[in-house]
């Protein structure tokens, strides 16, 4: 009977363990990964260069128009490099409004939560 009680408490505590080890490494890899993204930030925050669209060709090609300076341009780009196709004028080119609302995951899991949510509302009605 003891040995049965001892084993439980010791089941328990590695549970606990274990869940504490993984919010200790999801804590490391969120702090790690804003640290990447603001680095990779300041890096590739250029003025001169944007990426407007790309659309995928086929399995490693994509066509991606592209805005340097006040020049659109249209490239090809493919695992072997990048080849210029055209230059195109800035009024054939339709922009996207630059969303106001920034995209953050908690918003989106809250979005997808309350999706599942609705889903099993809806299935449990029927």
């Amino acid at each position: 009977m003891i040995i049965a009680q001892t084993g439980g408490i010791y089941s328990v505590t590695r549970l606990i363990t274990v869940i504490l080890l993984f919010i200790f490494v999801l804590g490391i890899t969120y702090v790690t990964s804003r640290y990447v993204a603001s680095f990779q930030k300041k890096f590739m925050g250029s003025h001169n260069i944007e990426v407007i669209e790309g659309v995928r060709l086929g399995q490693g090609s994509v066509l991606e128009i592209v805005k340097v300076g006040n020049r659109y341009l249209l490239l090809s780009v493919s695992k072997d490099g990048a080849r210029f196709i055209a230059e195109l004028d800035e009024k054939d080119i339709t922009l996207k409004e630059a969303s106001s609302e920034q995209q953050d995951f908690s918003n989106i899991l809250k979005k997808a939560a309350v999706n599942v949510l609705s889903k099993k509302k809806d299935d449990g009605d029927k």
